[in-house]
């Protein structure tokens, strides 16, 4: 899945500096976390509290900032969304932001402008990318 980088560090940046985060929702350790979640669509929010709310004429997911992947728009088939995930169904997957991905990430925006996710049964692997002339990307890890 592939997000637009300069809008997920937003809510990673409002998740590290939030006052409290939200209980963890898949086994996840507490603290500083993406929620990636695909229900109407495909999406990331901060888990930050208080939430951070949408601005006008921002994407949203029920009135909280919220960035969508590429092609996962609110409306997306549940088909496609599954087909992107890799399983079917509504899910809610905790993605964990140490200090160390946040200043990688922070670092990350000078040269690239996509975020990617790539689940699998274990883990969720996170990097940075850019896109190619004729739409490919390349990547670099960002969680390690």
């Amino acid at each position: 899945m592939i997000f637009p980088l300069g809008e997920v560090l937003i809510l990673v940046e409002h998740a590290a500096a939030a006052p409290a985060n939200a209980e963890p929702v898949a086994g996840e350790a507490p603290g500083p976390a993406l929620l990636l979640v695909a229900e109407d669509g495909i999406y990331l929010l901060s888990n930050g509290l208080p939430q951070l709310d949408a601005a006008p004429g921002q994407p949203q997911a029920y009135g909280m900032r919220a960035v969508y992947a590429e092609g996962c728009g609110p409306g997306t088939p549940a088909a496609v969304h599954d087909a992107a995930i890799g399983f079917a169904g509504a899910t809610l997957t905790g993605v964990p932001i140490s200090l160390a991905v946040l200043l990688r990430l922070r670092a990350a925006t000078a040269d690239y402008d996509l975020f990617t996710i790539t689940l699998s049964a274990t883990r969720a692997t996170i990097c940075a990318a850019r896109r190619r002339p004729g739409g490919a990307a390349h990547t670099t890890p960002a969680d390690r």
